[in-house]
């Protein structure tokens, strides 16, 4: 049960994690064309973009690595504990 638990939400915090990343890349091509567009138009685009696009960017980011971090605890892992992972002497 855990182990199946665990795979669906490391499917969930993949793919939410990829749109956020995609979601946060994207704009980058229409601040280009702000740019060079300039005047009244370009800041339209900018502020369309960073008003509308950039907050459910961050807030998909932001969910999914709560999400990766309860498929962490489910499984166990200790990926953010500050314990050494060599050997031990």
């Amino acid at each position: 049960m855990k182990e199946k638990l665990y795979n669906v939400l490391n499917k969930i915090y993949g793919g939410a994690m990829l749109f956020a990343f995609f979601t946060g890349f994207i704009p980058v091509i229409p601040f280009i064309i702000a740019i060079v567009i300039g005047g009244t138009a370009g800041e339209a685009i900018a502020l369309f973009m960073y008003n509308k696009v950039y907050p459910v960017s961050f807030t998909v980011a932001s969910v999914s690595v709560i999400v990766g971090l309860v498929a962490m605890y489910i499984r166990g892992e200790k990926s953010l504990s500050v314990e050494s992972y060599g050997k031990k002497e």
